[in-house]
């Protein structure tokens, strides 16, 4: 039987498209492998001629030749996997400029590599980035769950094909399968690196590190490469939408770009089947437990951002005497204090937003598995919510 569609929260954008998508007759839709591109723009795209170049023909016909190749294709149009033929852009260009109807030409792109760079640079002004990433718990009608539950859905991914819940053994096989294919097709066959090994090392690293301050030394050391290499395989991983480098906060912004950042894993599931941990119980009863759930926080605000097409500046504050707030998202002109915390938090738990606050800042949030009632009451500056109940609205 055909699995069930779960409705994108990008599809109401796409169908009726919001007001900022009306000026680009060119919209590209990037994200990870795997998490719905192909299927979202093809539900919604109605009549509309599709070109897979993940089809080696395809693709071969499309660097061959890409002015005929394109000389036969008029709008609408959905082009999947552009990074593919990249040679197709400047066409392109000269087709949209023809047809500058509304999304007249819909692009898909795995990676944020040079490639995309091309398409932002010859398609400036005429294009759209949106970004699709995994399903996030409002997409799966996740509205609260035991903290045992939690963490089992935690473990069965954002991937779509993981939607249903498979069985641990299942599961394991299509992760070790989508981390051979973003190695063998993306890493190497794009990319060029040759250092498969220790490649698949340092992701191992890399997710036992997850909610953590890089240490670029450390974790070169453990991979066995040199910090150069950690710095450029990180900037890799973040641009193929499998990590996000979170910075420091601080007033002055230049500073904000010297300070090491904090790693997250925008997939939980991904990260801890990377990670070795394959029973949800004792990863969430275990010392990690809370850099866990922290990361699949993280991944939710990030989920909840962009599949309404919302930007947003997300940083840490910590001070050198160990003060700190997980989570300072800055959006539509306010900044929103989070804080994660497994069980139910104390006040003498938080710290005082006094120092740093300013009239932009709205009440903090501490998402917590414990439960919406606090033991005691929390001071004014926070209140404690469910996953469910975090919002980025004022």
């Amino acid at each position: 039987m055909p699995k069930q569609w779960v409705r994108r929260t990008l599809e109401n954008l796409l169908t009726a498209p919001a007001p900022a998508l009306r000026l680009f007759p060119v919209w590209l839709l990037l994200g990870p492998r795997q998490v719905g591109k192909s299927s979202l723009l093809k539900r919604c795209a109605g009549v509309r001629r599709f070109v897979d170049l993940d089809n080696l023909d395809v693709r071969a016909r499309a660097n061959q030749d890409p002015e005929l190749f394109m000389r036969g294709l008029k709008p609408p149009l959905l082009i999947d996997e552009i990074q593919y033929a990249p040679q197709l852009l400047s066409p392109i260009k000269r087709l949209a400029d023809r047809d500058p109807g509304p999304g007249a030409i819909w692009l898909t792109g795995s990676q944020n590599f040079s490639v995309m760079e091309g398409v932002k640079e010859t398609l400036a002004g005429r294009v759209a980035i949106i970004n699709l990433f995994g399903l996030s718990d409002e997409e799966k009608k996740i509205l609260s769950d035991s903290p045992v539950a939690y963490f089992k859905r935690m473990m069965q991914t954002t991937f779509p094909k993981l939607s249903e819940p498979a069985s641990p053994d299942a599961r394991e096989l299509y992760l070790s399968s989508y981390v051979q294919t973003y190695i063998e097709r993306d890493v190497r066959e794009l990319l060029r690196i040759e250092k498969r090994r220790e490649f698949e090392i340092f992701l191992k690293m890399c997710a036992l590190r997850t909610a953590q301050v890089v240490n670029y030394d450390d974790l070169a050391r453990d991979a066995g490469i040199s910090s150069v290499t950690a710095k450029s395989w990180l900037s890799l991983l973040e641009d193929s939408f499998l990590i996000k480098l979170v910075s420091p906060y601080h007033t002055n912004r230049t500073k904000r770009l010297i300070k090491s950042p904090k790693l997250y894993f925008l997939d939980m599931g991904l990260c801890a089947h990377l990670a070795g941990w394959r029973d949800p119980e004792a990863l969430r009863l275990g010392p990690l437990g809370g850099a866990a759930f922290e990361t699949h926080v993280f991944g939710e605000i990030i989920r909840g951002l962009r599949h309404r097409l919302q930007d947003a500046d997300i940083h840490f504050w910590r001070t050198r005497d160990g003060q700190e707030i997980d989570f300072l998202v800055e959006t539509a002109g306010r900044c929103f204090p989070i804080e994660v915390k497994m069980g139910r938090p104390k006040p003498r738990d938080l710290v005082s937003l006094a120092p740093i606050r300013n009239p932009n800042w709205e009440q903090g949030q501490v998402v917590s598995l414990g439960g919406e009632a606090a033991p005691e009451p929390l001071t004014e500056e926070w209140r404690i919510v469910s996953p469910a109940g975090l919002t980025l609205r004022p």
